[in-house]
């Protein structure tokens, strides 16, 4: 069984003073997080159903996806959108982007407390809330099978990530 990993955030704020303790030391939030290794065969689907430059391959928006054909990480290779792959320090900020949109509602689905489509990157694509962008998975999907099994399922379902990345 695969053990989800539990990850350390800081909460960081603009008053900093107001982010210790008493006793100097700094507030944390532990929060629970999907395997960021098995990351690498999620990233791509949301790379194809939500990175494009109109949707979240954009600078201004909360969930930021970089990908070789959207936007690009900064970088000194002087990568172009539409030039290369996805390089590995644009999948650790998507993964950084997925589960830091809603930590807490992450620990919970990851801990088996709340279905996956309490969390927005789902809820939104699938359409059980407001999306600008309209349906960009369908319930049952591949997509969905993918995320939903990078959040709760024992293994990875690879079959349906190969697929929903095409």
């Amino acid at each position: 069984m695969r053990a989800p990993l539990l990850a350390a955030l800081l909460v960081l704020g603009a008053c900093a003073d107001d982010l210790t303790y008493a006793d100097g030391g700094a507030r944390e939030t532990t929060i629970l997080a999907p395997d960021q290794g098995e990351f690498t065969n999620v990233s791509p689907v949301f790379e194809r159903r939500c990175g494009t430059l109109d949707c979240h391959g954009q600078v201004g928006r909360p969930l930021r996806i970089y990908s070789g054909l959207g936007l690009r990480l900064p970088n000194d290779a002087g990568s172009l959108p539409g030039t290369g792959g996805t390089t590995p320090d644009e999948i650790t900020a998507n993964y950084r982007a997925v589960i830091g949109l809603e930590p807490e509602e992450m620990s919970r689905v990851v801990a088996g407390k709340d279905p996956p489509t309490s969390l927005l990157i789902l809820a939104k694509p699938l359409m059980l809330e407001s999306h600008k962008g309209g349906p960009a998975i369908a319930e049952d999907d591949s997509a969905d099978l993918c995320i939903e099994s990078w959040l709760t399922a024992p293994a990875l379902d690879t079959v349906s990530c190969a697929a929903a990345a095409q």
